[in-house]
């Protein structure tokens, strides 16, 4: 921190000043992460899961194999039936009424009715900010109905040895989607090593012009911290809805931690979801290792 100039007659009370605030500043970052009874950070999430990429092992556990409801998480299964089924990025699909209905009592969508959209830009509008309308064209894209993505959902993640991992909706509006914190850790690692996927879930913003209609729109990625310097994001996805809480699913990469999988489930409000991730991230540059898992 660098003090101001300031006049001669001030000069010894701004000299103070400036040590004040070098304390200050010392003290902030040398502040303590408070830690919970487990060893771990105090986390606003019902359900947490810590992975080390490189090594596989556990870094941190709560509530890791107790089902819960997943919301928009659900989408990442989705992505993965899209581009397992050919998905052609480059090709324009219309939305339509049954998109409409599909994205009913979820969050404000942006995607007009009757226009047409490429689908590698309605790909970044349900993973960036959950766009339901998009879940469900691009469904109609590769030839499935609503209810033939759920059951492709569904056969997805028996494939993937996903036990506790259902679905009875496509887009994570309904309480009825469910899985693990260690399940959806294993369902975002697979997202991870698709070049396609961790384009798109990478990305901070995303500029969408309509193949036939004339307004532009710019998303932008509802995790907060992609984008943020020393942080590179290889899948992200964030959830709500008033059974799951808030959540968020993540494979990123930290200069000084390397790979991590981090999930969050159930968060209560909004924001905890973004400081429960930086307070894990401060415990493990503490040297922070659970006792017990």
């Amino acid at each position: 921190m660098r003090c101001p100039s300031l006049p001669a007659a001030r000069t010894a009370a701004g000299g103070l000043l400036c040590l004040l605030l070098l304390a200050a500043a010392a003290r902030a970052g040398a502040e303590p992460v408070e830690r919970d009874r487990d060893g771990g950070p105090k986390l606003s999430a019902r359900a947490v899961l810590v992975i080390d990429n490189k090594t596989g092992k556990t870094l941190l556990a709560r509530n890791a194999e107790q089902v819960r409801s997943i919301a928009s998480l659900t989408k990442v299964m989705g992505a993965l039936v899209f581009l397992d089924r050919g998905l052609k990025l480059d090709k324009g699909t219309e939305i339509n009424r049954d998109d409409w209905k599909v994205a009913l009592d979820g969050c404000r969508t942006r995607l007009e009715l009757k226009w047409t959209y490429k689908n590698l830009d309605l790909l970044h509008a349900a993973m960036m900010a959950s766009d339901n309308r998009a879940v469900s064209a691009l469904g109609r894209a590769v030839g499935l109905s609503s209810n033939g993505l759920v059951q492709a959902m569904n056969e997805k993640a028996r494939k993937l040895g996903l036990k506790h991992t259902q679905f009875v909706g496509p887009v994570g509006i309904e309480p009825g989607n469910v899985s693990t914190a260690s399940e959806v850790a294993k369902l975002v690692r697979e997202a991870s090593r698709d070049k396609t996927l961790r384009l798109v879930m990478g990305k901070a913003e995303h500029q969408v012009k309509p193949l036939k209609g004339y307004l532009k729109v710019v998303y932008r990625n509802s995790n907060t911290l992609v984008g943020t310097k020393g942080l590179s994001f290889q899948a992200s996805k964030t959830g709500y809805n008033h059974k799951a809480g808030y959540c968020l699913a993540s494979v990123l990469s930290v200069g000084d931690l390397g790979s991590l999988t981090v999930v969050l489930l159930g968060c209560k409000r909004k924001p905890e979801r973004t400081i429960d991730l930086n307070r894990i991230l401060r415990w493990l540059r503490a040297g922070g290792r659970q006792k017990a898992v």
